[in-house]
This record gives structure tokens, sequence and C-alpha cells, in this order.
């Protein structure tokens, strides 16, 4: 009942700037935690489909599409996030053009391809916590890639952090409500 939720102080809402976000650094032993200022959680369309009939117009649903999610994350200097994110697109197949030999041929044939990229950026999760910081639950991108970096602006006028903003292709995200996940 809707007036149930106003009068128990034992409910709580969830709040937006309660939930930590992780996805595998390259060289570390799993997944780790990044600190991130700002991700948009997953989001989905659905297609539709029209069938003209008697003077009526009748829809039904179509297929899903999952949207993009983007993350602004705090650049760190320890460990360098910068290489990190650089060999986090070497991971994916990405050959850089001073690696290419004379002939004009990649030296090891590889081209940027969603396998490697899945698999250079492992688990991405996004939590949600509650004001203790236990977790209510959590969402998992499946097959995420990177899509886009934009490492940011610098600025001597500014005094903040520095940031880097990544943007997430994945199939589908499931969302458990469980306080553990792979990772």
């Amino acid at each position: 009942m809707a007036g149930e939720f106003w009068n128990n102080a034992a409910m709580e809402p969830k709040r937006s700037h309660r939930f930590l976000f992780q996805f595998d650094l390259l060289g570390d032993n799993g997944t780790s935690q990044i600190y991130a200022r700002k991700v948009n959680k997953p989001a989905f369309e659905i297609g539709q489909s029209e069938h003209k009939f008697l003077g009526q117009t009748y829809y039904f649903p179509g297929a899903v599409s999952w949207n993009d999610v983007s993350a602004t994350l705090v650049n760190a200097a320890t460990p360098d996030f910068d290489a990190i994110l650089q060999a986090l697109l070497r991971a994916g197949g990405y050959v850089d053009p001073n690696d290419i030999s004379g002939t004009g041929n990649v030296d090891n044939g590889a081209t940027l391809n969603k396998i490697d990229a899945v698999e250079a950026l492992g688990s991405v999760l996004i939590y949600e916590l509650d004001g203790d910081g236990n977790r209510l639950g959590f969402y998992e991108l499946n097959n995420a890639w990177v899509k886009a970096i934009s490492y940011g602006d610098l600025d001597y006028s500014s005094e903040d952090l520095l940031t880097v903003d990544i943007t997430f292709r994945y199939d589908w995200a499931t969302y458990s409500k469980s306080s553990t996940a792979a990772g």
C-alpha cells in the first residue's frame, strides 16, 4: 500500500549516491573496484511492429535493444589508469600503427574483435548499496566491451579530479537481488 512506505521508518528508498562500479583491471588478480563519479544504469527499448486491420492499428512488441552504459571514473595515477585503458584496447585486438611492419601488414594478423574485447574487460558490475554499505543487488553487463573512452580535459583554472568517460556496449544486462556476484 502506498501509505505504508511513508509511515514505516524501516523502509528506505534506494539512493543514487550509494553504488559500487567494478570491472577487471588488466594485470589484477580479480575484479577491482573503480572510483566512479557517475554510472548510468542499464536501459532497454522494445521495438514494435504495427498491423492495420479494418481501419484500426494494432501494435505488437518486437525485439529488445539494450542502450549503452556510460561511466565517469576518477583517473588514478597509481595504478596508471591511462596505461591500463590503453592495455585494455590492445588486449581487445587493437594494433598500434607503430607496430605494423613496413609491408603494411599487421605482424600478428590481429584486429579488434568481440571475443578478445569481452575477455579483456571481464565482468562489468554495478552494485546498489543500502545506508550501511550492504549490497542490495547488482547489474551485470553481459558480453560487455569498451565502445568509447574520453580521457577528460586538463585545465589550469580547475582543481577538480581528472576523470575518464567510458562507454560500454553489451548484449544484455542481468539484475540480481543478491549480495554476491562472480568476481
